[in-house]
Formats: structure tokens, C-alpha cells, sequence
């Protein structure tokens, strides 16, 4: 129940911060980013492949960021992960890995490596849930879908239910984001739902009532630089955020200028849509969304 109020909720908290954000900061067309998943949905129809993109979250510098779904009409349906879903090993883990070869030059990759499993880490030891999050091996392969169909490298499939696919160039986020696109979204993570594939509608096991997550990637911008315990942007603050929107949270909180330009957010959490500082430790508000999602798995 906790569940249903906060996704219901959720619409209202967008429209909140779009009126007290003004709109000239938004650089992303979500019509542009529609077109460019219903693309992706196309080239997935056509391969014969049971799964389809259901949206895209954006963290964005300095502006709202904005989650599209692909498909209006599904828009007000939230999605999440099936414990012992067959068609993901049959397994009550949530298991995730970082790609190894779409690296930032910015910091040292061991620096940022040992920043993401922190990241994933933090969600891992939410007191009031026991997942697990099981990190996978890489392979060496350059794992990403996305990037894949978007003819950046990649890999035309998935091992891992939630993928760290690593830092792509700019013209990456033109892409996927529109014009402008680079020069505002910071990281993307794309939800790959399952389809139905007698009925081509999307799958809902389990009957709650969501659609079935088939997978997740989240990309990151190499356009920005990046570093560790940088202000101006923080590898682990950054992945942070992205990691919640792995594990089924959405943007949350109020978020407003002062005549001084400054930002202000109610509350403040990792899970704001817009970057603005280091944010290495969840606050309560944080917590209690995940709960909200995590706290009966595996019998949700």
C-alpha cells in the first residue's frame, strides 16, 4: 500500500517542481527523447527480442531532471523486478556489474571503480531490506544495449539485471536526449521491461499490477569531468543517484531558486533530480523510499 501512495504521488511532485523551477532551464525535449526510445523499441521489435525500453531517468546539471516514459498511455504504471522471475536466473538476487571498458580518463579507474561498488554498496546495507545486490564479473565485454542500437559499441543483449555501462561521449546524450542533450544530462538509466509475447502487452507476472523489469543500464556523460570528492561532479554522488533509479526509486522533493540563483530542495536527498554537491550518505527520506519498495522482497 505504502507503495501505490508514493508512485501516486508522484506525478504531483513533478508538476510541483516544474512550477517552481522556471521552465527556460529545460534543455531536453521529451518528445525528442520519446522519438529516440520508440526507435529503440523498433529496432528491438524487429529482432524478435521480448523486452522493450518503458523509460528513461535523467540526473541533469542545474535543471530538472526529467523521467519519459516511451508510451504515454503507460506513463502513470510503475515497474519493478520479480523475485524468482525465471527469466532472470530464477533468483530472489538483484545482480549488477560494472562495465570495464567504457572508462573515464578523468580519475584513476580503480578510484572510480572502488567509488561505484561504495555506491552500490550504500543501497545494499539499507537496514530494512535484504535484496541482495551480487556484483557479476565483466567478462571484459563492452556490455550495453542501448549503446548497442544506438551504433556506440555495446553488446546486442544483457547478463547483469542492473549494468553500470560506463562513461560514453557526448554526442552519446544528443542522441538519446535531444539537441542539447550533452551539455545537461549527466547520467541516463534505461528500464528494459518484458513483453508478453503472445499478447505484445507488457508482462505482469506477478499480478501487482507493475510492469516486470526485465533489466536496467545507466549510462554516464564524459563530456562533464569527473573526479572523486570533486564538487564538480562526484563519481560516487552521481552513481548514487543513478543506483536508485536501478532499484525501482524515482525522483523525488521540492526543488526552487532564491533571487540569489541558489537552490533550494525539500528535502534534501540523493534522489533529487537535479546534481548539486557531494552526497555520499542516503538521508531519511531516501531510506524510507526504498523501504517503501525493498522492505517485503522477496514477497512483494
Amino acid at each position: 500500500m505504502k507503495l501505490k501512495k508514493m508512485w501516486g504521488l508522484f506525478p504531483v511532485i513533478v508538476v510541483m517542481i516544474m512550477l517552481m523551477v522556471p521552465r527556460a532551464t529545460f534543455a531536453i525535449s521529451e518528445d525528442d527523447v520519446r522519438a529516440s526510445m520508440v526507435s529503440l523499441n523498433d529496432q528491438l521489435a524487429l529482432s524478435g527480442e521480448n523486452i522493450r525500453v518503458e523509460k528513461v531517468e535523467f540526473q541533469t546539471v542545474d535543471e530538472v531532471g526529467i523521467t519519459v516514459y516511451a508510451n504515454n498511455r503507460t506513463h502513470q504504471l510503475s515497474s519493478h523486478w520479480v523475485p524468482y522471475d525465471p527469466n532472470r536466473y530464477g533468483s530472489r538476487n538483484i545482480y549488477w556489474l560494472t562495465d570495464q571498458v567504457n572508462q573515464t580518463a578523468d580519475a584513476p579507474w580503480a578510484d572510480v571503480n572502488a567509488a561505484i561498488d561504495r555506491a552500490m554498496n550504500t543501497w545494499n546495507t539499507v537496514p530494512c531490506a535484504d535484496i541482495p545486490l551480487v556484483k557479476l564479473p565483466d567478462y571484459g565485454i563492452d556490455w550495453g544495449y542501448v549503446q548497442y542500437l544506438v551504433g556506440m559499441g555495446g553488446t546486442p543483449g544483457w547478463y547483469a539485471d542492473f549494468t553500470q555501462a560506463g562513461w560514453l561521449p557526448g554526442i552519446f546524450f544528443e542522441i538519446i536526449g535531444g539537441p542539447g542533450g550533452s551539455n545537461s544530462i549527466l547520467g541516463a538509466t534505461f528500464t528494459f521491461i518484458w513483453i508478453d509475447s503472445a499478447t505484445g502487452e507488457p508482462s505482469d507476472m506477478d499480478n501487482n499490477g507493475k510492469n516486470d523489469v526485465a533489466f536496467r543500464e545507466v549510462y554516464y556523460n564524459d563530456k562533464f569531468t569527473w573526479g572523486i570528492d570533486l564538487r564538480r561532479f562526484d563519481v560516487e554522488s552521481v552513481v548514487l543517484h543513478e543506483a536508485g533509479h536501478g532499484l525501482s526509486l524515482g525522483h523525488f522533493g521540492m526543488i526552487f531558486r532564491t533571487p540569489n540563483g541558489k537552490l533550494h530542495f525539500t528535502p534534501e536527498a540523493v534522489m533529487n533530480a537535479i546534481y548539486y554537491n557531494i552526497q555520499h550518505e542516503l538521508t531519511g527520506t531516501d531510506n524510507a523510499s526504498f523501504c517503501s519498495v525493498w522492505a517485503s522482497w522477496p514477497n512483494n
